[in-house]
């Protein structure tokens, strides 16, 4: 995998740890699911800016990433 799809898991996983440990507050449960996906969403992005040489991508990226992941994903199919 290279680094541009790394990075758009992590960003992706993200929000879904935040939906996750809301439901797990709003159920009355132990938020497991959301630490799971907390770290492996920040650990994708940690790994992506200790490994790449330009650091970690901007916000402002995550757009264009998106689209290109789309278009490769596109090609495979």
């Amino acid at each position: 995998m290279d680094h541009e799809t790394i990075f758009l898991l992590g960003v992706y996983v993200l929000p879904l740890a935040f939906l996750s440990l809301v439901s797990a507050w709003a159920g009355g449960r132990r938020p497991w699911v959301a630490l799971i996906l907390g770290g492996l969403g920040a650990g994708c992005i940690a790994w992506v800016a200790y490994h790449r040489d330009e650091g970690v991508y901007a916000l402002r990226e995550i757009p264009e990433l998106s689209v290109i992941l789309v278009a490769q994903l596109r090609t495979l199919f």
